[in-house]
């Protein structure tokens, strides 16, 4: 028995569809109807790349690679781009890592503004770029050097890192025994009460000071010092005004130009003293400048010294008046005899007088 019509049809159908997926899975970036401009690289080397991986133009995707060839000892890489897609004459091609997985494209760079668009088919220009294998073989080589040149340092530092390691196990004995200002830190309890102490000195100091007790509470806590301070100030700056305007004592020292004319005349005038006295002019300057002077006054210093000792020695008339108490007692008696006398005469007349004077004295 035939098949149907209905079943004819819906077999055709199943083996379009099979003959589509088909297609699609082969030919996964057929585009029949895309316009797209062709270009080709050369590269010494194309690890990791392959047929279909993208082209991109700062990232962004643009195109497809069509073939990767040999060609006279280099890689011809053929790829294409869209349609629109500006490839300049300075722009580089160059293969890239999508990530550390092994993922390939084929980067290009926009190039300069200036420079002109290549057309299609052309060549352009590529840079080698770094590939996994020479990353690994980089890595390997410089790995080996780092740890040859580790293995030297512990090798060469063995001996010293022994010998410093058994110090500071030494040095970790005799804290844990307790030894040394270290050791009694960290295991005598006396430090813990210690600053427990001053910690609660600390606290009730603090107390005080927040309450404002004690000058430099005070200090912290009462306004009236700002206040003053700022007074103060105030007045210091009303100061400062008064001298600037040359008012005051103070003022006119600052302002007044008179009292540097008079210092600048008396320092002319000394400085013309000065002058003369070093000249020998005058009493002055014989006094600073000649020797007769000094040798005169050494002189008289001589003979005033000599005749100190004559009169502390007792001789001559003033060195007994200095030293004898007999010229004290005669003039004592003999001034007792005067007033006598003197008594006398007033109680009598003249004639008398002169006989109890007489008779007083001798």
């Amino acid at each position: 028995m035939g098949m149907s019509t209905e079943k004819k049809v819906g077999l055709f159908f199943l083996l379009a569809l099979i003959a589509l997926g088909v297609m699609i899975e082969l030919v996964e970036e057929w585009s029949p109807f895309e316009k797209k401009n062709e270009y080709k690289a050369y590269f010494n080397s194309a690890v990791g790349i392959r047929t279909g991986d993208p082209v991109r133009l700062a990232g962004v995707e643009v195109g497809k690679i069509d073939s990767i060839g040999l060609e006279e000892n280099r890689v011809l890489v053929r790829f294409h781009v869209e349609e629109g897609t500006a490839i300049k004459k300075d722009s580089v091609a160059e293969i890239r890592q999508s990530n550390l997985l092994g993922g390939q494209f084929l980067g290009i760079t926009f190039g300069s503004e200036s420079s002109p668009v290549l057309p299609p088919g052309s060549e352009v220009q590529s840079r080698e770029g770094v590939n996994i294998d020479q990353l690994i073989t980089n890595i390997d080589r410089n790995q080996e050097r780092v740890l040859g040149a580790l293995g030297d340092l512990i090798e060469e530092t063995k001996g010293p890192l022994a010998d410093t390691v058994g110090q500071i196990e030494n040095i970790v004995r005799k804290i844990d025994q307790g030894d040394g200002t270290l050791g009694q830190l960290v295991n005598n309890p006396q430090l813990y009460d210690d600053i427990q102490f001053v910690a609660g000195d600390l606290k009730i100091i603090l107390d005080r000071l927040e309450k404002g007790e004690g000058t430099l509470g005070r200090l912290l806590t009462d306004p009236s010092l700002y206040d003053e301070a700022n007074g103060t100030v105030a007045n210091l700056r009303i100061i400062s005004d008064r001298v600037k305007e040359g008012k005051g004592s103070v003022g006119r020292l600052f302002a007044d130009e008179g009292l540097y004319d008079n210092a600048s005349d008396a320092l002319a005038n000394i400085r013309d003293i000065s002058d003369k006295a070093n000249k020998g002019a005058g009493t002055l300057g014989k006094l600073i400048n000649d020797d007769s002077l000094y040798e005169e006054t050494r002189g008289t210093m001589t003979n005033l010294n000599s005749i100190t000792k004559k009169i502390d020695g007792g001789e001559g008339t003033l060195g007994r008046l200095v030293n004898e108490d007999d010229i004290y007692r005669d003039a004592k008696t003999t001034l007792n005899k005067v007033e006598k006398a003197v008594d006398g005469i007033s109680d009598t007349g003249p004639l008398s007088a002169l006989g109890v004077v007489l008779g007083t004295l001798f």
